[in-house]
């Protein structure tokens, strides 16, 4: 997943300045975690950057359309080693960096409000449909939200965004893509 793209939106919509933290659901390896660390370290240093992840490769059950099962996927690119060692490792520079370990379903997010949250946890569609509804309502008006997978080779993940999309359109103030599988939602003013 290139960080850069985020950064670039994050950028652009000036959400250094808005109200709220950071939220990525599904950090796997940390790399795009040290990526939004240390950005908002030098752009806003006040804002956190809270993690939730299981750090659990075979929690995630959902297979692409081309038969690849996600945890599969994952196992292969850990090779052995465990997941959370990998990341604790590579963001152990960030000081602005909050974990929460558990499902993004069902813990609390030690957050008032969000300026800006990117989800690439579960692809079960509906933990990716609770997934929405908790960052859409940490949400500050401006804020944006960030779905990995949309419109690739995981439907069951743009349908079911397409849903949110659809009971929260009143609310939206924007919605863009970027290639090849991102989603950009901002919230109205």
């Amino acid at each position: 997943m290139g960080y850069e793209v985020l950064l670039e939106e994050i950028e652009r919509s000036g959400l250094d300045r808005l109200d709220g933290d950071v939220l990525e659901i599904g950090a796997f390896l940390g790399g795009g975690t040290a990526k939004l660390c240390g950005w908002f370290a030098r752009r806003s240093p006040h804002k956190r950057v809270i993690v939730v992840d299981v750090f659990d490769p075979g929690f995630d059950s959902t297979t692409t359309v081309e038969g690849w099962a996600m945890h599969e996927l994952y196992g292969t690119a850990l090779d052995g080693r465990k997941q959370r060692s990998v990341f604790d490792d590579v963001t152990r520079r960030c000081t602005n960096l909050t974990v929460v370990a558990g499902d993004s379903t069902s813990v609390e997010i030690p957050a008032a409000r969000l300026a800006f949250a990117f989800v690439d946890g579960s692809h079960v569609p509906e933990d990716v449909r609770s997934d929405f509804e908790r960052v859409w309502e940490l949400l500050s008006p401006g804020g944006i939200a960030a779905f990995h997978d949309y419109g690739a080779d995981l439907p069951g993940v743009t349908r079911t965004l397409h849903a949110c999309i659809g009971s929260h359109g009143d609310e939206i103030q924007r919605i863009w893509t970027r290639a090849p599988s991102l989603l950009f939602v901002q919230r109205a003013d």
